[in-house]
């Protein structure tokens, strides 16, 4: 089994403990939250998350009932940014037990990484990573989980329906992104502008019936698909792993 590779980290302990209080009060403003000992392999992380996702989905509806009351307008699923990102979804879980068995390659995108769950295993395990999700507030949260390996890793705020990099990855992940229908096309595009030649696109899903029609839609855009599954310990679900390659 893989083994962790040693930190050759440039942050001092005083260092890294200092900015971790700084980003653990300025997410506390807003979020109660929850330190978990998650453990993958001989790998152990530290993982701080949302303590209660409902209850940040409860103040969204709070605050848009607040706002139609006002205006008389209500926006929909898409305008609201509903906060899927505060959820630590099976597949991540997935991902991650994977990972840790295979040594991810040199340069990672965790895509719609939410707290930064897939993306800091792939940190933890040597690659050089890019977080990347639409939601700010997700992006504190993975900040703070890839604390200790921020010699190689950063977060940006990323639109990955509009916007592109300059730079592509070997491998690019992908937890729970497949059940919108409407996002294939996006994401297809994206992939294919972001994946350097010879690289893979790494998905979890969760055995959702979407997921059924994705692997069906995927064989017909040209992508070579290979199918695993994970059982994910202390979680119900078997997850199903995607990998896609050109």
């Amino acid at each position: 089994m893989s083994r962790p590779p040693p930190e050759f980290d440039l942050l001092s302990r005083a260092e890294l403990g200092r900015r971790r209080t700084q980003l653990l009060a300025r997410i506390r403003r807003k979020y109660n939250t929850l330190t978990e000992s998650l453990y993958f392999g001989p790998l152990n992380l530290e993982f701080v998350r949302v303590e209660d996702p409902n209850v940040v989905l409860d103040q969204i509806v709070i605050a848009e009932d607040r706002l139609e009351k006002l205006t008389g307008k209500r926006r929909d699923g898409d305008e609201l940014h509903l906060p899927y990102w505060a959820e630590l979804w099976d597949s991540a879980f997935g991902i991650a037990q994977h990972l840790v068995r295979v040594r991810p390659a040199r340069k990672v995108i965790d895509l719609g990484c939410g707290m930064g769950l897939a993306g800091t295993v792939a940190a933890a395990m040597g690659a050089n990573v890019l977080l990347a999700d639409l939601e700010p507030d997700a992006l504190l949260f993975a900040r703070l989980n890839t604390l200790a390996y921020s010699s190689r890793s950063c977060v940006r705020r990323l639109n990955w329906q509009t916007e592109t990099l300059d730079e592509k990855f070997d491998l690019i992940l992908g937890a729970d992104v497949l059940y919108d229908r409407k996002q294939w096309e996006s994401l297809d595009r994206f992939w294919t502008a972001h994946l350097n030649a010879g690289g893979a696109i790494l998905l979890g899903e969760p055995g959702r019936q979407t997921g059924d029609l994705f692997i069906d839609w995927i064989a017909s855009r040209g992508w070579r698909l290979d199918r695993a599954q994970e059982r994910v310990e202390s979680r119900a679900k078997t997850i199903r792993l995607l990998r896609l390659t050109k």
